[in-house]
């Protein structure tokens, strides 16, 4: 049953083309009473959070004077001082919100928006100097000017788990408030419990007969509420200074969002192309990642639907971009698909010692099979998941262990390549191969993906099969240095890389004298 969403809250039924560019900060006005809770920058500062791009006149044409960079926070801080409210520049909404636009609700025409900044700016800029006020600018050239008077300090902010449990906190946990969809037919909003979805799924960059644009409506509904409540923040630099963003009491355990999400789940192809999908499923522990996101957008983007459902095996260009969802799992340049993420793991110190040393993108044997361990296609598509878990996937501690003994680890390894002038080096092998085990096991991300022991010799034994006995080094490294193949540095070459950069990519602190490796011959 519908649940009409209040009227106090209806500013977003307000349907208006947005003739604003991309680039505008919204304006809204502090109240002067809490004119504390944004620190605005002085106006003698080159650098700014607050500074809002005047270009609604482009839409009209070319323009003959470069766009108005207009320091918000500097006026309304201003103005606060002299007891002028936020009304003073912008006018109420039918449901309650002040305008963003300035002294207007719409636009009507080239010469009417035109005349409303020209005559109240510089009006207000007289008098306030008539007044003995330090005032703005009332010539042509001084607002209009062909070098930005500032430089935009401007920080994004992000509603991120921290600050939705806040927000739900302070609300009551009347998600109500914030939460709507968009009835088309009865052309009005209503709370729809367990539809909850991002602002962004509705409204995005640009505002469309449908629905006004993220900004607008973060501006509207945030400041507004904030307003009403007499709490948060009204300024520009108080959501998007970064001095200011760094003040936010974070909560480091917030409770889930719940929205009807499984813990655990096969990722499948849809109903549809179940009979061409030829991979087994991924047994995904959709809770755990939740704890290593910021919000559900890291993986979801701007909606909250299911992957497959907008990357399909051919990829749909209506919904996901034409993006097949091969390429949405697997791509390694995105911070969206598993491949990507978990990749970036990869430059961790614990990690780097041997990944930033691999051909980045290879995989190894078992890589496929670790992520698609769950059923056949047929099988997965009728499965009941609930009580399953990663453990009723993963294979049983003697089928990842090494294939050989610890004994058969050599206790050490001679390097002798510059008996020469240094006595041979001596490896610890076995300290090092049972120190990046443990590495392995106390990382989860790790754990899983490493799948089976053997792959901790590839390490350093690059490009060889797991064993026993590795080829020597200079099988493939014995020929002195080739300029014209750097990928196959030479003996010596070979074994300070390794070394060294493995040392100081796990930020090992052991120096580079070449006599804590090699005692030199005396």
């Amino acid at each position: 049953m519908k649940k009409k969403y209040p009227d106090n809250r209806g500013f977003a039924l307000i349907r208006r083309p947005w003739f604003y560019a991309a680039g505008i900060i919204l304006i809204i006005a502090v109240c002067p009473g809490f004119s504390g809770c944004g620190r605005s920058q002085a106006d003698n500062v080159s650098s700014r959070p607050d500074l809002v791009t005047i270009d609604v006149m482009e839409k009209y044409g070319v323009l003959n004077r470069p766009a108005v960079i207009f320091p918000h926070d500097l006026h309304t801080q201003s103005l606060g001082e002299r007891d002028i409210t936020c009304d003073e520049c912008h006018l109420q909404t039918p449901s309650g919100y002040l305008s963003t636009k300035y002294k207007r609700l719409e636009d009507e025409d080239y010469q009417a928006v035109m005349d409303i900044y020209h005559d109240n700016c510089i009006t207000c800029h007289k008098a306030s100097a008539d007044s003995g006020y330090k005032a703005g600018p009332i010539l042509c050239g001084d607002c209009h000017k062909w070098e930005a008077p500032y430089e935009s300090s401007r920080q994004p902010i992000g509603f991120d788990y921290s600050l939705h449990y806040r927000h739900v906190l302070a609300n009551d946990e009347k998600c109500e408030l914030c939460h709507h969809v968009y009835d088309a037919e009865q052309k009005e909003l209503y709370y729809a419990k367990g539809q909850e979805s991002s602002c962004r799924d509705c409204h995005r960059e640009v505002s469309t007969e449908e629905a006004i644009s993220f900004q607008e409506a973060a501006h509207l509904s945030c400041i507004g509420c904030h307003r009403r409540e007499g709490r948060g923040f009204y300024t520009c630099a108080g959501c998007h200074s970064k001095d200011s963003q760094a003040t936010i009491v974070r909560i480091k355990k917030p409770e889930r969002i719940e929205r009807g999400q499984p813990d655990f789940m096969l990722i499948t192809a849809s109903p549809a192309e179940m009979a061409r999908s030829k991979m087994n499923a991924v047994p995904f522990a959709h809770g755990s990642h939740e704890n290593f996101t910021t919000t559900c957008r890291d993986c979801h983007h701007e909606t909250l639907r299911a992957c497959r459902d907008c990357h399909t095996l051919a990829g749909d260009t209506t919904l996901g971009g034409g993006v097949t969802r091969q390429r949405a799992m697997h791509a390694m340049d995105s911070k969206y698909s598993c491949v990507g993420c978990h990749d970036v793991q990869k430059f961790s110190a614990d990690c780097s010692g041997c990944h930033l040393l691999m051909e980045q993108g290879r995989l190894s044997e078992h890589a496929c099979e670790i992520c698609h361990a769950g059923p056949e296609p047929s099988k997965a598509a009728v499965a009941d998941t609930r009580g399953m878990s990663l453990d009723d996937f993963r294979p049983s501690a003697s089928e990842v262990r090494l294939s050989f003994a610890e004994a058969d680890i050599p206790e050490t390894v001679e390097i002798g390549i510059l008996s020469e002038e240094y006595k041979p080096a001596i490896m610890p092998h076995r300290k090092i191969v049972n120190a990046l085990l443990k590495d392995i096991n106390r990382n989860r991300i790790a754990r899983h993906f490493h799948g089976h022991e053997d792959v901790v010799c590839q390490g350093c034994h690059h490009n060889t099969p797991a064993g026993k006995k590795p080829p020597l080094c200079e099988n493939c490294h014995g020929k002195p240095f080739d300029p014209s193949n750097l990928h196959i540095p030479g003996l010596y070459g070979a074994y300070h890389r390794q070394c060294i950069e493995c040392h100081e990519n796990m930020q090992l602190d052991l120096g580079t004298d070449c006599e804590l490796c090699h005692e030199r011959k005396r």
